[in-house]
């Protein structure tokens, strides 16, 4: 049997990307190759972490870029706000077709109930409606995207964790081998600290459940732009974050334009 490009590379090559943000830029450009109209792509899968609910990777295909929007709180993936944030961010780029596929062998079955709990959903934005045979080769590549998924979601789920905890310069270091204890490490950096405007009089009049609800929105923007610039979110205090950029041997002065920041 002769199976697609597209779905060829699923099985034998997918599995061996760098992460969730390169394997949907690859299969992106996978897809476009098999001749698919694609304007972009989203990838979300439940985030293993203390604070972030889910992870989303938005794929333009004009540029090939690939950037994340984190989503926080305690919103489960079973829920009908699955894949909403990169629905809303696809609806952006002006082609108004839409379609989401949940990765798994009964993806499509499934979707008129909602999306599995736990699954992975990928959302693609259209130039154009699908014939027959594309809408088939989408459905096919969301079960054949299954195991390398999960592949990358184990390996990703470790590098998560320790993110949390210790921070991604950290977490990378530790992931590279670096195990034993020593002296510390001068960084060059631009730090940001912010905060919400008013938070105390916010949280003294509005239910609780609406406060937690604006801080997650808060740490959902703020998180995601900062990861979107190459900057790291050290911690949450309250409803403050504080955060670095390291420069390297950049100056100061051209650290306020970070390179490679337009998407």
């Amino acid at each position: 049997m002769r199976l697609p490009a597209v779905v060829t590379w699923l099985i034998d090559e997918a599995a061996t990307v760098g992460g969730a943000d390169q394997f949907l830029a690859a299969l992106g450009a996978e897809l476009i190759a098999n001749g698919l109209p694609l304007a972009g792509g989203a990838l979300t899968l439940e985030a293993p972490h203390p604070i972030s609910a889910r992870r989303v990777w938005l794929w333009r295909a004009e540029t090939g870029v690939v950037i994340e929007a984190l989503g926080f709180g305690s919103l489960s993936l079973a829920e009908p706000a699955k894949g909403q944030v990169g629905r809303d961010w696809l609806s952006k780029l002006g082609v108004g077709l839409l379609q989401d596929h949940v990765v798994g062998s009964e993806a499509d079955r499934r979707m008129p109930n909602g999306p599995a709990s736990g699954s992975p959903l990928l959302s693609w934005a259209l130039f154009r409606p699908l014939t027959p045979d594309e809408a088939a080769l989408l459905r096919d590549v969301a079960r054949f995207a299954a195991a390398p998924l999960a592949i990358i979601a184990a390996r990703s789920t470790l590098a998560a964790l320790l993110e949390a905890y210790l921070g991604r310069r950290s977490a990378g270091q530790v992931l590279g081998g670096r195990l034993r204890r020593e002296t510390g490490e001068t960084i060059r950096a631009v730090l940001l600290f912010g905060d919400l405007r008013g938070f105390t009089a916010l949280s003294e009049t509005m239910a609780p459940e609406a406060v937690v609800a604006a801080l997650d929105s808060w740490f959902d923007r703020i998180a995601g732009a900062v990861h979107a610039f190459g900057g790291e979110v050290l911690k949450f205090i309250g409803d403050g974050v504080l955060a670095i950029f390291p420069i390297g041997e950049r100056s100061a002065a051209s650290a306020w334009t970070p390179p490679g920041s337009r998407f």
